[in-house]
């Protein structure tokens, strides 16, 4: 995953103001942009953009 698709992702999910549904936010995103469904990132990672930009550059690594 590109860096600014990552930041675009992350930006729009902590938009959200119940951190229980960023989650599923990301989920919703990734979905929307062709990627496969994974387990939903923790609370701890979704309350912290840079740390969701990383999670998410990390799962969606291109080989």
């Amino acid at each position: 995953m590109s860096r600014t698709l990552a930041i675009e992702i992350a930006t729009r999910a902590i938009a959200v103001t119940n951190p229980a549904n960023r989650g599923l936010r990301v989920l919703d995103l990734l979905e929307k942009h062709g990627f496969d469904r994974v387990a939903e990132p923790g609370i701890d990672i979704v309350s912290d953009q840079p740390r969701l930009v990383s999670w998410l550059r990390d799962t969606f690594r291109v080989s």
